[in-house]
Protein backbone atom coordinates (compact mmCIF):
# COMPACT_ATOMS: atom_id res chain seq x y z
CA UNK A 1 0.00 0.00 0.00
CA UNK A 2 1.28 3.73 -0.95
CA UNK A 3 1.84 5.98 1.43
CA UNK A 4 2.55 9.93 1.54
CA UNK A 5 5.77 10.97 2.62
CA UNK A 6 3.71 13.68 4.96
CA UNK A 7 2.10 10.02 6.86
CA UNK A 8 5.43 9.00 7.21
CA UNK A 9 7.55 11.54 9.06
CA UNK A 10 10.75 12.55 8.39
CA UNK A 11 12.25 10.18 10.63
CA UNK A 12 10.57 7.00 9.71
CA UNK A 13 11.20 8.22 5.97
CA UNK A 14 14.94 8.08 6.69
CA UNK A 15 14.62 5.34 8.31
CA UNK A 16 13.26 3.23 5.25
CA UNK A 17 15.56 4.49 2.90
CA UNK A 18 18.29 3.45 5.25
CA UNK A 19 17.11 0.05 5.97
CA UNK A 20 16.56 -0.61 2.81
CA UNK A 21 19.62 1.40 0.29
CA UNK A 22 22.51 1.28 2.38
CA UNK A 23 25.06 -1.61 2.53
CA UNK A 24 28.08 -2.75 4.62
CA UNK A 25 31.24 -1.90 3.67
CA UNK A 26 34.95 -2.39 5.23
CA UNK A 27 35.29 1.05 5.78
CA UNK A 28 32.16 2.41 6.89
CA UNK A 29 31.69 2.63 10.41
CA UNK A 30 28.63 4.39 10.60
CA UNK A 31 26.35 5.64 7.52
CA UNK A 32 23.25 7.11 8.36
CA UNK A 33 21.35 8.38 10.99
CA UNK A 34 23.75 10.65 13.05
CA UNK A 35 24.77 14.08 12.46
CA UNK A 36 27.71 12.95 9.95
CA UNK A 37 28.94 9.45 8.16
CA UNK A 38 32.33 8.18 10.09
CA UNK A 39 34.71 6.14 7.40
CA UNK A 40 37.76 4.50 8.12
CA UNK A 41 40.65 6.00 7.16
CA UNK A 42 44.53 5.19 6.88
CA UNK A 43 46.60 5.90 10.29
CA UNK A 44 43.26 5.13 12.65
CA UNK A 45 41.63 8.68 11.41
CA UNK A 46 38.34 9.13 11.01
CA UNK A 47 36.47 10.81 7.71
CA UNK A 48 33.41 12.77 8.98
CA UNK A 49 30.92 13.78 5.76
CA UNK A 50 27.98 15.65 5.99
CA UNK A 51 25.36 17.54 3.55
CA UNK A 52 22.52 20.07 3.96
CA UNK A 53 20.36 22.20 1.76
CA UNK A 54 18.68 25.16 2.21
CA UNK A 55 15.81 26.23 -0.09
CA UNK A 56 14.94 29.55 -0.58
CA UNK A 57 10.71 29.83 0.75
CA UNK A 58 11.92 26.93 2.62
CA UNK A 59 14.76 27.64 4.86
CA UNK A 60 14.79 31.57 3.79
CA UNK A 61 13.71 34.66 2.02
CA UNK A 62 16.10 36.62 0.33
CA UNK A 63 14.30 39.80 1.80
CA UNK A 64 14.88 38.88 5.20
CA UNK A 65 18.84 38.05 4.98
CA UNK A 66 22.05 39.04 3.04
CA UNK A 67 23.51 36.81 0.12
CA UNK A 68 26.94 37.11 2.64
CA UNK A 69 25.11 35.98 5.77
CA UNK A 70 22.84 34.05 3.57
CA UNK A 71 26.51 32.46 2.44
CA UNK A 72 27.40 31.99 6.42
CA UNK A 73 24.64 30.06 7.15
CA UNK A 74 24.57 27.51 4.71
CA UNK A 75 28.29 26.60 5.44
CA UNK A 76 27.54 27.06 9.10
CA UNK A 77 24.91 24.17 9.55
CA UNK A 78 27.20 21.78 7.64
CA UNK A 79 29.83 22.58 10.24
CA UNK A 80 27.52 22.44 13.32
CA UNK A 81 26.73 18.38 12.17
CA UNK A 82 30.76 18.13 12.48
CA UNK A 83 31.22 19.88 15.37
CA UNK A 84 28.11 17.57 16.76
CA UNK A 85 30.66 14.30 16.14
CA UNK A 86 33.80 15.91 17.95
CA UNK A 87 35.69 16.69 15.15
CA UNK A 88 37.81 19.32 12.90
CA UNK A 89 36.70 20.67 9.31
CA UNK A 90 39.22 19.82 6.38
CA UNK A 91 36.91 20.50 2.75
CA UNK A 92 33.47 21.71 1.43
CA UNK A 93 31.45 21.61 -1.40
CA UNK A 94 28.72 23.88 -2.78
CA UNK A 95 26.52 23.45 -4.96
CA UNK A 96 24.39 26.19 -6.15
CA UNK A 97 20.82 26.18 -8.51
CA UNK A 98 19.13 29.16 -9.10
CA UNK A 99 17.02 31.28 -11.37
CA UNK A 100 19.13 32.27 -14.45
CA UNK A 101 18.18 35.63 -13.93
CA UNK A 102 20.03 35.66 -10.22
CA UNK A 103 22.36 38.79 -10.16
CA UNK A 104 25.78 38.08 -10.31
CA UNK A 105 26.32 40.17 -7.15
CA UNK A 106 23.89 38.19 -5.22
CA UNK A 107 26.52 34.88 -6.69
CA UNK A 108 29.78 37.07 -5.06
CA UNK A 109 28.31 38.26 -1.70
CA UNK A 110 27.14 34.59 -0.85
CA UNK A 111 30.53 33.13 -1.99
CA UNK A 112 31.97 35.73 0.24
CA UNK A 113 29.99 34.82 3.14
CA UNK A 114 30.72 30.84 2.64
CA UNK A 115 34.75 32.06 2.72
CA UNK A 116 34.36 34.32 5.24
CA UNK A 117 32.81 31.22 7.37
CA UNK A 118 35.00 28.84 5.85
CA UNK A 119 38.04 30.60 6.64
CA UNK A 120 37.07 31.53 10.25
CA UNK A 121 36.42 27.66 10.99
CA UNK A 122 39.10 26.53 8.75
CA UNK A 123 37.78 24.66 5.89
CA UNK A 124 38.42 24.67 2.34
CA UNK A 125 36.36 24.96 -0.76
CA UNK A 126 37.16 21.83 -2.89
CA UNK A 127 34.28 21.73 -5.63
CA UNK A 128 31.17 21.88 -6.17
CA UNK A 129 27.89 22.20 -9.27
CA UNK A 130 25.46 24.81 -10.99
CA UNK A 131 22.36 24.21 -11.93
CA UNK A 132 19.40 25.68 -13.20
CA UNK A 133 15.83 26.11 -10.93
CA UNK A 134 13.02 28.04 -12.50
CA UNK A 135 12.08 30.14 -9.47
CA UNK A 136 14.29 29.71 -6.74
CA UNK A 137 17.64 29.64 -5.27
CA UNK A 138 18.73 26.23 -3.76
CA UNK A 139 22.13 25.64 -1.80
CA UNK A 140 23.48 22.32 -0.88
CA UNK A 141 26.63 22.07 1.39
CA UNK A 142 28.78 19.03 1.88
CA UNK A 143 31.56 19.16 4.51
CA UNK A 144 34.50 16.92 5.18
CA UNK A 145 35.44 16.07 8.42
CA UNK A 146 38.72 14.45 10.30
CA UNK A 147 39.49 12.99 13.91
CA UNK A 148 40.97 10.05 15.43
CA UNK A 149 38.41 7.05 14.99
CA UNK A 150 38.48 6.03 19.00
CA UNK A 151 36.81 9.75 19.55
CA UNK A 152 34.29 10.19 17.75
CA UNK A 153 31.10 10.92 19.47
CA UNK A 154 27.37 9.38 18.66
CA UNK A 155 24.34 10.01 19.74
CA UNK A 156 24.01 6.29 20.64
CA UNK A 157 26.39 6.19 24.07
CA UNK A 158 24.44 7.65 26.42
CA UNK A 159 23.83 6.01 29.70
CA UNK A 160 21.23 6.14 32.59
CA UNK A 161 22.72 8.21 35.20
CA UNK A 162 24.50 10.74 32.61
CA UNK A 163 23.71 14.59 32.48
CA UNK A 164 21.66 15.93 30.16
CA UNK A 165 24.05 19.49 29.16
CA UNK A 166 23.34 22.01 26.15
CA UNK A 167 25.88 24.92 25.17
CA UNK A 168 24.84 28.48 24.86
CA UNK A 169 21.43 29.91 25.53
CA UNK A 170 18.15 28.01 23.60
CA UNK A 171 15.18 30.03 22.07
CA UNK A 172 16.74 32.89 20.63
CA UNK A 173 16.59 31.64 16.73
CA UNK A 174 13.04 30.87 17.06
CA UNK A 175 12.96 34.67 18.45
CA UNK A 176 14.55 35.80 15.48
CA UNK A 177 12.59 34.08 12.83
CA UNK A 178 9.66 35.34 15.01
CA UNK A 179 10.40 38.71 14.55
CA UNK A 180 11.89 38.61 10.98
CA UNK A 181 8.28 37.23 10.34
CA UNK A 182 6.40 40.18 12.21
CA UNK A 183 8.60 43.10 11.46
CA UNK A 184 9.51 43.28 15.11
CA UNK A 185 13.41 43.58 13.67
CA UNK A 186 13.64 46.28 10.96
CA UNK A 187 16.92 46.80 10.02
CA UNK A 188 18.65 44.35 12.29
CA UNK A 189 18.46 47.23 15.01
CA UNK A 190 16.57 47.27 18.26
CA UNK A 191 16.07 45.07 20.99
CA UNK A 192 15.26 41.48 18.63
CA UNK A 193 18.80 42.90 16.93
CA UNK A 194 20.67 39.55 18.24
CA UNK A 195 17.67 37.35 18.30
CA UNK A 196 18.07 38.10 14.51
CA UNK A 197 21.87 37.57 13.84
CA UNK A 198 21.45 34.48 15.81
CA UNK A 199 19.27 33.01 13.16
CA UNK A 200 20.37 35.11 10.10
CA UNK A 201 24.50 33.69 11.07
CA UNK A 202 24.43 30.76 13.76
CA UNK A 203 27.97 29.78 15.06
CA UNK A 204 28.71 26.40 14.74
CA UNK A 205 30.17 24.97 18.15
CA UNK A 206 33.42 23.31 16.66
CA UNK A 207 36.11 24.33 19.68
CA UNK A 208 33.57 22.72 22.26
CA UNK A 209 32.22 19.93 20.09
CA UNK A 210 36.27 19.25 19.82
CA UNK A 211 37.30 19.52 23.25
CA UNK A 212 34.62 17.35 24.37
CA UNK A 213 36.02 14.25 22.17
CA UNK A 214 39.20 15.20 22.63
CA UNK A 215 38.87 14.88 26.51
CA UNK A 216 36.00 12.21 26.04
CA UNK A 217 33.77 14.06 28.31
CA UNK A 218 30.66 13.48 26.09
CA UNK A 219 29.02 10.24 25.79
CA UNK A 220 26.59 11.07 23.86
CA UNK A 221 26.74 14.43 21.18
CA UNK A 222 24.27 15.91 18.67
CA UNK A 223 23.52 19.60 17.36
CA UNK A 224 20.43 21.47 18.00
CA UNK A 225 18.88 21.97 14.70
CA UNK A 226 15.31 20.85 14.59
CA UNK A 227 14.55 21.85 18.54
CA UNK A 228 15.90 20.42 21.73
CA UNK A 229 12.32 18.36 22.36
CA UNK A 230 12.66 16.39 18.87
CA UNK A 231 16.28 16.52 19.15
CA UNK A 232 16.99 14.45 22.33
CA UNK A 233 14.24 12.44 21.51
CA UNK A 234 16.35 11.38 18.44
CA UNK A 235 19.11 10.79 21.10
CA UNK A 236 17.38 9.08 22.96
CA UNK A 237 16.23 6.69 20.38
CA UNK A 238 19.95 6.07 19.04
CA UNK A 239 21.25 5.49 22.76
CA UNK A 240 17.71 3.24 24.02
CA UNK A 241 17.04 5.50 26.95
CA UNK A 242 14.65 8.11 28.17
CA UNK A 243 15.34 11.56 29.44
CA UNK A 244 14.00 14.19 32.10
CA UNK A 245 14.27 17.75 31.33
CA UNK A 246 13.75 20.25 34.03
CA UNK A 247 12.17 22.77 32.01
CA UNK A 248 13.44 25.82 34.61
CA UNK A 249 16.69 24.96 34.35
CA UNK A 250 16.90 25.61 30.43
CA UNK A 251 19.27 28.42 29.70
CA UNK A 252 17.48 31.35 27.09
CA UNK A 253 18.70 34.47 26.16
CA UNK A 254 17.67 37.52 27.96
CA UNK A 255 16.23 38.74 25.10
CA UNK A 256 13.80 35.98 25.01
CA UNK A 257 12.91 36.33 28.58
CA UNK A 258 11.80 39.97 28.04
CA UNK A 259 9.72 39.02 25.19
CA UNK A 260 7.95 36.13 26.98
CA UNK A 261 7.18 39.11 29.54
CA UNK A 262 6.08 41.31 27.92
CA UNK A 263 3.80 39.28 25.39
CA UNK A 264 2.72 36.84 27.91
CA UNK A 265 3.96 33.69 26.32
CA UNK A 266 6.21 30.70 27.06
CA UNK A 267 9.86 31.35 26.87
CA UNK A 268 9.93 27.64 27.59
CA UNK A 269 8.39 26.99 24.15
CA UNK A 270 10.99 28.65 22.19
CA UNK A 271 13.88 26.86 23.92
CA UNK A 272 12.23 23.47 23.53
CA UNK A 273 10.78 23.39 20.19
CA UNK A 274 12.24 26.39 18.43
CA UNK A 275 15.19 24.68 16.51
CA UNK A 276 17.87 26.36 14.60
CA UNK A 277 19.72 27.01 17.41
CA UNK A 278 22.44 25.03 16.41
CA UNK A 279 24.31 24.35 20.35
CA UNK A 280 25.13 21.26 21.30
CA UNK A 281 23.64 18.90 23.11
CA UNK A 282 25.54 16.02 24.59
CA UNK A 283 25.34 13.97 27.74
CA UNK A 284 28.13 13.15 30.52
CA UNK A 285 28.78 11.23 33.26
CA UNK A 286 28.27 12.61 36.57
CA UNK A 287 31.53 12.67 37.63
CA UNK A 288 32.94 14.69 34.96
CA UNK A 289 31.14 17.53 35.91
CA UNK A 290 33.90 19.66 37.35
CA UNK A 291 35.96 18.60 34.33
CA UNK A 292 32.93 20.10 31.77
CA UNK A 293 32.83 23.22 34.59
CA UNK A 294 36.77 23.71 33.09
CA UNK A 295 36.01 23.56 29.63
CA UNK A 296 33.00 25.61 29.86
CA UNK A 297 35.31 28.23 31.54
CA UNK A 298 37.78 27.69 29.14
CA UNK A 299 36.10 28.44 26.35
CA UNK A 300 34.03 31.23 27.45
CA UNK A 301 30.69 29.09 26.82
CA UNK A 302 28.10 27.85 28.94
CA UNK A 303 27.78 24.21 29.30
CA UNK A 304 24.01 23.84 31.25
CA UNK A 305 23.04 20.35 32.91
CA UNK A 306 19.30 20.61 32.50
CA UNK A 307 18.22 16.83 33.26
CA UNK A 308 19.74 13.37 33.13
CA UNK A 309 19.47 10.40 31.38
CA UNK A 310 17.17 7.51 32.72
CA UNK A 311 15.43 3.80 32.05
CA UNK A 312 18.15 2.19 29.85
CA UNK A 313 16.67 -0.54 26.90
CA UNK A 314 13.87 1.17 25.30
CA UNK A 315 13.61 4.51 24.19
CA UNK A 316 10.98 7.03 25.51
CA UNK A 317 10.14 10.48 24.48
CA UNK A 318 11.96 13.12 27.04
CA UNK A 319 9.55 14.14 29.90
CA UNK A 320 9.90 17.78 30.83
CA UNK A 321 9.34 18.96 34.49
CA UNK A 322 8.81 22.01 36.29
CA UNK A 323 10.63 22.89 39.92
CA UNK A 324 7.98 20.93 41.49
CA UNK A 325 8.56 18.00 39.55
CA UNK A 326 5.76 18.15 38.02
CA UNK A 327 5.15 16.91 34.32
CA UNK A 328 4.79 19.66 32.13
CA UNK A 329 3.19 18.81 28.45
CA UNK A 330 5.02 20.90 25.62
CA UNK A 331 2.45 21.47 22.44
CA UNK A 332 5.63 20.96 20.12
CA UNK A 333 8.97 19.60 20.65
CA UNK A 334 10.79 20.86 17.63
CA UNK A 335 10.25 20.65 13.40
CA UNK A 336 9.96 18.24 11.18
CA UNK A 337 9.89 18.62 7.45
CA UNK A 338 7.09 15.86 6.34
Amino acid sequence: MNKWICSLGEDALIDAIARRHSAPHRRLIKGMGDDASVTVQHGGRALLATTDILIEGVHFKKGSTTPYLLGRKSLSVSLSDIAAMGGSPAFHLVSLAMPPRTPKAFVDGLYEGISGCAGEFGSCLAGGNTARLPERIMISTTVFGEMPMDEVVYRSGARPGDVIYVTGALGASALGLLALKTGRARAMSGPYKDAVLKHLDPAPRLAAGRTLARKRLATAMMDISDGLGIDLKRLCEASRVGAEVEIDRIPVPESLMRHASRQGVSAASFAVAGGEDYELLFTASARNAAAIERVSAGLGLGMTAIGRIVAKGKAHAPVFMDGRGARVKMERLGFEHF
